[in-house]
Protein backbone atom coordinates (compact mmCIF):
# COMPACT_ATOMS: atom_id res chain seq x y z
CA UNK A 1 0.00 0.00 0.00
CA UNK A 2 1.44 3.38 -1.03
CA UNK A 3 2.00 5.93 1.73
CA UNK A 4 0.24 9.26 0.93
CA UNK A 5 2.80 11.95 0.16
CA UNK A 6 2.63 15.68 0.80
CA UNK A 7 4.73 17.88 -1.50
CA UNK A 8 6.00 21.13 0.03
CA UNK A 9 8.07 24.08 -1.15
CA UNK A 10 10.52 25.04 1.57
CA UNK A 11 12.66 28.15 1.86
CA UNK A 12 16.18 26.79 1.39
CA UNK A 13 18.19 30.05 1.03
CA UNK A 14 17.64 33.69 1.88
CA UNK A 15 17.17 36.11 -1.00
CA UNK A 16 18.60 39.64 -1.04
CA UNK A 17 16.66 40.55 -4.17
CA UNK A 18 13.56 38.98 -5.67
CA UNK A 19 13.67 35.26 -4.85
CA UNK A 20 14.22 32.78 -7.67
CA UNK A 21 13.65 29.07 -8.00
CA UNK A 22 17.07 28.50 -6.43
CA UNK A 23 15.84 29.85 -3.08
CA UNK A 24 13.29 27.05 -2.70
CA UNK A 25 13.42 23.26 -2.56
CA UNK A 26 10.73 20.69 -3.19
CA UNK A 27 10.30 18.31 -0.27
CA UNK A 28 8.15 15.22 -0.01
CA UNK A 29 6.88 14.11 3.36
CA UNK A 30 4.17 11.92 4.80
CA UNK A 31 0.76 13.57 5.07
CA UNK A 32 0.25 14.35 8.78
CA UNK A 33 -2.62 13.09 10.91
CA UNK A 34 -4.59 15.83 12.69
CA UNK A 35 -4.65 15.95 16.46
CA UNK A 36 -7.45 17.29 18.67
CA UNK A 37 -8.50 20.73 17.48
CA UNK A 38 -6.77 20.35 14.12
CA UNK A 39 -8.00 19.72 10.59
CA UNK A 40 -6.30 18.31 7.50
CA UNK A 41 -6.80 20.51 4.46
CA UNK A 42 -6.22 19.64 0.79
CA UNK A 43 -4.86 22.87 -0.62
CA UNK A 44 -6.62 24.09 -3.77
CA UNK A 45 -5.46 27.71 -4.22
CA UNK A 46 -2.59 29.77 -2.85
CA UNK A 47 -2.57 33.55 -2.66
CA UNK A 48 0.56 35.42 -3.69
CA UNK A 49 1.02 38.42 -1.39
CA UNK A 50 4.02 40.76 -1.09
CA UNK A 51 4.37 40.94 2.70
CA UNK A 52 6.10 37.51 3.12
CA UNK A 53 9.00 38.94 1.08
CA UNK A 54 10.12 40.82 4.20
CA UNK A 55 10.69 37.54 6.04
CA UNK A 56 12.93 36.01 3.38
CA UNK A 57 16.07 38.14 3.74
CA UNK A 58 16.33 39.02 7.41
CA UNK A 59 14.31 40.99 9.92
CA UNK A 60 12.91 44.15 8.28
CA UNK A 61 10.54 46.54 9.97
CA UNK A 62 10.15 44.26 12.97
CA UNK A 63 9.14 41.25 10.88
CA UNK A 64 10.85 38.05 12.13
CA UNK A 65 13.05 36.12 9.73
CA UNK A 66 11.51 32.92 8.36
CA UNK A 67 13.71 29.98 9.41
CA UNK A 68 15.38 28.10 6.58
CA UNK A 69 14.16 24.60 5.70
CA UNK A 70 10.59 25.42 6.68
CA UNK A 71 7.49 25.50 4.49
CA UNK A 72 7.13 28.85 2.74
CA UNK A 73 4.35 30.83 4.33
CA UNK A 74 1.26 31.87 2.41
CA UNK A 75 -2.49 32.23 2.66
CA UNK A 76 -4.58 29.68 0.85
CA UNK A 77 -7.91 27.96 0.38
CA UNK A 78 -8.61 24.27 0.56
CA UNK A 79 -11.05 21.50 1.36
CA UNK A 80 -11.19 19.79 4.75
CA UNK A 81 -10.58 16.07 4.27
CA UNK A 82 -10.23 15.14 7.96
CA UNK A 83 -11.38 17.08 11.00
CA UNK A 84 -10.90 16.90 14.73
CA UNK A 85 -12.42 20.33 15.29
CA UNK A 86 -16.06 20.49 16.41
CA UNK A 87 -17.00 23.53 14.29
CA UNK A 88 -15.30 22.57 11.02
CA UNK A 89 -16.86 19.65 9.13
CA UNK A 90 -15.23 17.44 6.54
CA UNK A 91 -15.85 18.88 3.08
CA UNK A 92 -15.90 22.52 4.21
CA UNK A 93 -14.05 25.10 2.13
CA UNK A 94 -11.67 26.97 4.43
CA UNK A 95 -9.14 29.77 4.20
CA UNK A 96 -6.06 30.33 6.34
CA UNK A 97 -2.27 30.33 6.49
CA UNK A 98 -1.81 27.00 4.73
CA UNK A 99 1.69 27.49 3.31
CA UNK A 100 3.15 26.39 -0.02
CA UNK A 101 2.19 22.72 0.14
CA UNK A 102 -0.44 20.28 -1.07
CA UNK A 103 -1.78 19.33 2.37
CA UNK A 104 -1.87 21.44 5.53
CA UNK A 105 -2.51 20.13 9.03
CA UNK A 106 -3.53 23.19 10.97
CA UNK A 107 -5.41 24.34 14.07
CA UNK A 108 -9.06 24.79 13.19
CA UNK A 109 -9.31 28.00 15.20
CA UNK A 110 -6.98 29.63 12.66
CA UNK A 111 -9.26 28.91 9.69
CA UNK A 112 -12.24 30.73 8.24
CA UNK A 113 -15.06 28.60 6.81
CA UNK A 114 -16.11 30.14 3.50
CA UNK A 115 -19.61 30.99 2.38
CA UNK A 116 -19.51 29.99 -1.29
CA UNK A 117 -22.89 31.61 -1.91
CA UNK A 118 -21.01 34.92 -1.92
CA UNK A 119 -18.69 33.94 -4.75
CA UNK A 120 -16.36 31.31 -6.21
CA UNK A 121 -13.26 30.10 -4.38
CA UNK A 122 -10.73 32.41 -6.08
CA UNK A 123 -12.74 35.51 -5.15
CA UNK A 124 -12.36 34.60 -1.47
CA UNK A 125 -8.64 35.29 -1.89
CA UNK A 126 -9.31 38.42 -3.93
CA UNK A 127 -12.22 40.84 -3.68
CA UNK A 128 -13.97 38.72 -1.03
CA UNK A 129 -10.72 38.06 0.84
CA UNK A 130 -8.13 40.17 2.60
CA UNK A 131 -7.36 42.14 -0.57
CA UNK A 132 -10.93 43.35 -1.04
CA UNK A 133 -11.43 43.85 2.69
CA UNK A 134 -8.24 45.93 2.90
CA UNK A 135 -9.45 48.04 -0.01
CA UNK A 136 -12.91 48.49 1.51
CA UNK A 137 -11.70 49.60 4.93
CA UNK A 138 -8.76 51.66 3.66
CA UNK A 139 -11.18 53.79 1.63
CA UNK A 140 -13.27 54.21 4.74
CA UNK A 141 -10.24 55.08 6.89
CA UNK A 142 -9.29 57.71 4.33
CA UNK A 143 -12.77 59.22 4.64
CA UNK A 144 -13.11 59.54 0.88
CA UNK A 145 -15.83 61.99 -0.19
CA UNK A 146 -17.53 62.73 -3.48
CA UNK A 147 -15.63 65.22 -5.60
CA UNK A 148 -12.29 64.59 -3.92
CA UNK A 149 -9.15 63.36 -5.67
CA UNK A 150 -7.75 60.04 -4.48
CA UNK A 151 -4.34 58.72 -5.53
CA UNK A 152 -3.13 55.19 -4.98
CA UNK A 153 0.02 53.38 -5.98
CA UNK A 154 0.39 49.69 -6.83
CA UNK A 155 -2.98 50.49 -8.36
CA UNK A 156 -3.10 47.45 -10.67
CA UNK A 157 -2.69 44.96 -7.82
CA UNK A 158 -5.45 43.23 -5.91
CA UNK A 159 -5.80 45.85 -3.15
CA UNK A 160 -5.20 48.93 -5.28
CA UNK A 161 -7.54 47.95 -8.12
CA UNK A 162 -10.38 47.22 -5.69
CA UNK A 163 -9.77 50.36 -3.64
CA UNK A 164 -9.84 52.56 -6.71
CA UNK A 165 -13.14 51.11 -7.85
CA UNK A 166 -14.68 51.49 -4.40
CA UNK A 167 -13.49 55.10 -4.19
CA UNK A 168 -15.15 55.81 -7.55
CA UNK A 169 -18.40 54.41 -6.14
CA UNK A 170 -18.04 57.09 -3.45
CA UNK A 171 -17.84 59.73 -6.18
CA UNK A 172 -14.10 60.39 -5.95
CA UNK A 173 -11.79 61.16 -8.85
CA UNK A 174 -9.29 58.28 -8.88
CA UNK A 175 -5.68 58.45 -10.09
CA UNK A 176 -3.78 55.15 -10.23
CA UNK A 177 0.01 54.76 -10.25
CA UNK A 178 1.33 51.52 -11.74
CA UNK A 179 4.02 50.30 -14.15
CA UNK A 180 4.04 49.42 -17.84
CA UNK A 181 1.58 49.35 -20.72
CA UNK A 182 -0.33 46.28 -19.50
CA UNK A 183 -1.15 47.87 -16.17
CA UNK A 184 -1.89 51.26 -17.72
CA UNK A 185 -4.47 49.71 -20.05
CA UNK A 186 -5.99 47.74 -17.19
CA UNK A 187 -6.53 50.83 -15.07
CA UNK A 188 -7.82 53.06 -17.85
CA UNK A 189 -9.76 50.69 -20.06
CA UNK A 190 -10.90 47.81 -17.83
CA UNK A 191 -11.45 49.67 -14.56
CA UNK A 192 -12.23 53.15 -15.85
CA UNK A 193 -9.92 55.07 -13.52
CA UNK A 194 -9.93 58.79 -14.24
CA UNK A 195 -6.20 58.68 -15.00
CA UNK A 196 -3.28 56.27 -14.77
CA UNK A 197 0.36 57.26 -14.48
CA UNK A 198 3.36 55.04 -15.22
CA UNK A 199 5.99 55.35 -12.49
CA UNK A 200 8.52 53.78 -14.89
CA UNK A 201 8.28 56.72 -17.30
CA UNK A 202 11.24 59.09 -17.44
CA UNK A 203 8.88 62.04 -17.02
CA UNK A 204 6.77 60.42 -14.27
CA UNK A 205 6.76 63.52 -11.99
CA UNK A 206 5.56 65.70 -14.86
CA UNK A 207 2.88 63.19 -15.86
CA UNK A 208 1.66 63.01 -12.28
CA UNK A 209 1.51 66.78 -11.96
CA UNK A 210 -0.50 67.01 -15.18
CA UNK A 211 -3.32 64.83 -13.83
CA UNK A 212 -3.43 66.57 -10.43
CA UNK A 213 -4.43 70.16 -11.24
CA UNK A 214 -6.49 70.30 -8.04
CA UNK A 215 -4.04 68.44 -5.81
CA UNK A 216 -4.53 65.30 -3.70
CA UNK A 217 -7.12 64.90 -0.97
CA UNK A 218 -6.56 61.22 -0.12
CA UNK A 219 -3.50 59.05 -0.75
CA UNK A 220 -3.66 55.30 -0.22
CA UNK A 221 0.01 54.33 -0.10
CA UNK A 222 0.99 50.72 -0.67
CA UNK A 223 4.54 51.37 -1.86
CA UNK A 224 6.42 54.22 -0.22
CA UNK A 225 9.74 55.24 -1.79
CA UNK A 226 9.92 57.46 -4.85
CA UNK A 227 6.22 57.35 -5.71
CA UNK A 228 5.37 58.42 -2.18
CA UNK A 229 7.77 61.37 -2.52
CA UNK A 230 6.23 62.40 -5.84
CA UNK A 231 2.70 62.46 -4.42
CA UNK A 232 3.78 64.52 -1.38
CA UNK A 233 4.41 67.50 -3.67
CA UNK A 234 0.69 67.70 -4.49
CA UNK A 235 -1.03 67.29 -1.13
CA UNK A 236 -3.92 69.60 -0.34
CA UNK A 237 -4.52 71.13 3.07
CA UNK A 238 -6.09 68.54 5.39
CA UNK A 239 -5.16 65.67 3.06
CA UNK A 240 -5.37 62.15 4.47
CA UNK A 241 -2.66 59.55 3.95
CA UNK A 242 -3.41 55.90 4.71
CA UNK A 243 -0.25 53.78 4.94
CA UNK A 244 -1.19 50.27 3.79
CA UNK A 245 2.20 48.89 2.75
CA UNK A 246 5.78 49.73 1.82
CA UNK A 247 6.52 47.52 -1.17
CA UNK A 248 9.56 49.66 -2.01
CA UNK A 249 11.14 48.32 1.19
CA UNK A 250 10.28 44.66 0.71
CA UNK A 251 13.47 43.86 -1.20
CA UNK A 252 15.89 45.46 1.24
CA UNK A 253 18.91 43.33 2.09
CA UNK A 254 19.35 41.81 5.54
CA UNK A 255 20.34 44.44 8.08
CA UNK A 256 18.90 47.38 6.14
CA UNK A 257 16.19 49.41 7.80
CA UNK A 258 13.07 50.77 6.18
CA UNK A 259 13.37 54.24 4.76
CA UNK A 260 11.99 56.88 7.07
CA UNK A 261 9.76 59.91 6.41
CA UNK A 262 11.20 63.00 4.72
CA UNK A 263 8.13 65.22 4.57
CA UNK A 264 7.48 66.33 8.14
CA UNK A 265 7.25 70.01 7.28
CA UNK A 266 4.84 69.29 4.43
CA UNK A 267 2.61 67.30 6.76
CA UNK A 268 2.71 70.04 9.39
CA UNK A 269 2.07 72.91 7.00
CA UNK A 270 -0.73 71.07 5.20
CA UNK A 271 -2.18 69.74 8.48
CA UNK A 272 -2.09 66.23 7.01
CA UNK A 273 -3.63 63.30 8.81
CA UNK A 274 -1.35 60.27 8.54
CA UNK A 275 -2.56 56.85 9.71
CA UNK A 276 -1.23 53.32 9.60
CA UNK A 277 -3.57 50.60 8.38
CA UNK A 278 -4.02 46.95 9.33
CA UNK A 279 -7.07 45.21 7.96
CA UNK A 280 -7.30 42.97 11.03
CA UNK A 281 -8.43 45.96 13.08
CA UNK A 282 -11.78 45.69 11.28
CA UNK A 283 -12.28 41.94 11.75
CA UNK A 284 -15.58 42.35 13.60
CA UNK A 285 -17.03 44.02 10.50
CA UNK A 286 -15.78 41.49 7.92
CA UNK A 287 -19.13 39.67 7.42
CA UNK A 288 -21.03 42.86 6.51
CA UNK A 289 -18.20 44.11 4.32
CA UNK A 290 -18.03 40.79 2.46
CA UNK A 291 -21.74 40.93 1.73
CA UNK A 292 -21.36 44.43 0.29
CA UNK A 293 -18.30 43.41 -1.75
CA UNK A 294 -20.19 40.37 -3.06
CA UNK A 295 -23.12 42.56 -4.10
CA UNK A 296 -20.77 44.88 -5.97
CA UNK A 297 -19.12 41.92 -7.68
CA UNK A 298 -22.44 40.46 -8.76
CA UNK A 299 -23.82 43.70 -10.19
CA UNK A 300 -20.55 44.65 -11.87
CA UNK A 301 -19.86 47.74 -9.77
CA UNK A 302 -16.53 46.20 -8.79
CA UNK A 303 -14.65 44.11 -11.32
CA UNK A 304 -12.21 41.34 -10.48
CA UNK A 305 -9.20 40.17 -12.46
CA UNK A 306 -7.18 37.06 -11.63
CA UNK A 307 -3.67 36.23 -12.80
CA UNK A 308 -3.49 32.45 -12.41
CA UNK A 309 -0.47 30.14 -12.29
CA UNK A 310 -0.75 26.37 -12.44
CA UNK A 311 0.80 23.88 -10.03
CA UNK A 312 2.65 24.06 -6.72
CA UNK A 313 6.06 24.39 -8.36
CA UNK A 314 4.95 27.59 -10.12
CA UNK A 315 4.78 29.44 -6.77
CA UNK A 316 8.21 31.12 -7.08
CA UNK A 317 7.37 32.40 -10.57
CA UNK A 318 3.96 33.61 -9.40
CA UNK A 319 5.52 35.34 -6.39
CA UNK A 320 7.98 37.22 -8.60
CA UNK A 321 5.11 38.29 -10.86
CA UNK A 322 3.73 40.35 -7.96
CA UNK A 323 6.63 42.75 -8.30
CA UNK A 324 6.59 42.97 -12.10
CA UNK A 325 4.56 44.92 -14.62
CA UNK A 326 2.80 42.09 -16.49
CA UNK A 327 0.34 40.88 -13.85
CA UNK A 328 -2.86 42.63 -12.85
CA UNK A 329 -5.41 42.02 -10.13
CA UNK A 330 -5.00 39.06 -7.81
CA UNK A 331 -2.14 36.61 -8.41
CA UNK A 332 -3.06 33.03 -7.49
CA UNK A 333 -1.59 29.57 -7.84
CA UNK A 334 -3.94 26.68 -8.64
CA UNK A 335 -2.49 23.80 -6.62
CA UNK A 336 -5.29 21.39 -7.47
CA UNK A 337 -8.15 21.65 -9.92
CA UNK A 338 -11.52 22.10 -8.25
CA UNK A 339 -15.00 22.46 -9.76
CA UNK A 340 -15.62 25.26 -7.25
CA UNK A 341 -12.62 27.25 -8.53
Amino acid sequence: MNTPINRQLILSAYAHDLPGDEHFSLRETVIPVPEDGQVLVKVVLLSMDPAPRMRMSGAIGGMPQLPLDTVMIGRGIGRVIESRHAQIPVGAAVMGELGWQEYACIAGDGLRVLDLSLGALPEHLGVLGNSGLAAYFAVRQGQVNAGETLVLNAAAGSVGSAAGQIARLHGARVIGIAGGDVQMRYLRDALGFDAAVDYQAADFPAQLAAVLPDGVDVFLDLVGGDTHDAVMRHLNVHARIVLIGTISNYNLAAGETDRGPRHLLTWINKRVRLSGFLVGDYAAEFPNAMRQLAAWLHDGSVKSRLTMFDGLTSCPQAFRALFGSQSVGKVLVMVEDSPHA
